[in-house]
């Protein structure tokens, strides 16, 4: 029906939407995200049927992507035979059935029959079926709508995000299209099939920064640039920063996120994309494409100071960060 925005925004990402066919007047978005997820993953082209999906997700505190991905594998292996009407309580889960799908996100939301089995995630659904990679996650967070064969540098973000594969944590697929990237600060658009050292590094530049950016809470559509961001940032702290500290601040959040995790179980052997995301598609605009993750992880290592083999941060890089 209309735009909506946060105070005095012009932006105005938002959007009010309506599913009269379902009984309801007025819905908020669906943004992409949640058009992917809750449409073209589980095959459903119906758009009033993915802003009602979206509709009980929001209303019942579930995340889109990680819905819509754990039912679309619900699908696959439904599909393809490893999942039966035996295993799911006589539910037949298949692909485009748009009733099953909303009654599904309910059966989640209340933990309801095989419902309960979902509302763990795809790892926890491959794993119990034991077909684990299957599963599209990192770190048993489910992968959005941001395909690394398209931006080799969401290699690098999905693999070290500090909460498992997150576009929030470095949206490379804005840096190479153009929009806004720092540049003062190193971060620079290039060909977003090149995996080379030197995308690795910017990727990793690129995560710091927004980490910097969640940090202060700013919206990752405004991009205000540096200047501004550093403007605001010394008028209310009182601090004398210079750009380059903006980037040292941001590696400083990463690192500190990194500590705690290695602390909590994570190793090296975690920083990892699941094994479909390696695969090349066979047609398309990536047709042949995955990214070289050895290459561009081990150039994010060296722009973050940590051991290449271990994963963890080195001396030099605590004292340098001030976290030791």
């Amino acid at each position: 029906n209309r735009n909506t925005a946060c105070y005095r925004c012009p932006i105005a990402c938002g959007r009010e939407t309506r599913a009269p066919h379902y009984g309801v007047e007025k819905v908020d978005g669906p943004e992409y995200e949640t058009l992917a997820a809750l449409g073209s993953l589980v095959l459903v082209n119906d758009l009033e049927a993915v802003i009602y999906a979206g509709h009980l997700c929001n209303t019942n505190g579930l995340d889109t992507i990680s819905t819509g991905c754990t039912i679309a594998l619900a699908c696959e292996m439904f599909e393809r035979g490893l999942l039966t009407a035996a295993d799911t309580g006589g539910l037949e889960i298949r692909y485009g059935d748009t009733k099953m799908i909303h009654r599904l996100i309910e059966m989640i939301a209340r933990r309801e029959g095989f419902g309960d089995v979902l509302a763990e995630g795809s790892s926890a659904l491959a794993e119990q079926f034991s077909v684990p990679e299957l599963a599209v996650t990192v770190n048993r967070l489910e992968v959005p709508m941001h395909d690394p064969r398209a931006f080799v540098g969401l290699a690098v973000t999905y693999a070290l995000s500090p909460r498992g594969a997150c576009h929030m944590e470095g949206d490379m697929y804005s840096v190479d299209t153009g929009q806004g990237p720092a540049f003062e600060l190193g971060i620079l658009p290039g060909d977003r099939f090149e995996a080379t050292e030197e995308r690795g590094r910017i990727a990793a530049r690129q995560q710091a920064w927004r980490n910097l950016y969640n940090a202060m809470i700013l919206c990752q559509f405004q991009n205000p640039g540096v200047e501004r961001v550093l403007a605001a940032l010394n008028s209310v702290t009182g601090w004398n920063l210079e750009p380059d500290d903006l980037m040292t601040l941001g590696k400083r959040i990463v690192t500190l996120k990194r500590m705690l995790n290695l602390r909590r179980g994570l190793s090296r052997t975690d920083d990892r994309l699941p094994d479909l995301l390696l695969r090349p598609l066979n047609n398309g605009g990536t047709e042949g494409m995955t990214p070289d993750l050895d290459v561009l992880l081990s150039a994010a290592y060296a722009e973050y100071g940590w051991n290449p083999e271990t994963g963890k941060p080195t001396q030099d890089t605590l004292e340098r960060l001030g976290l030791r």
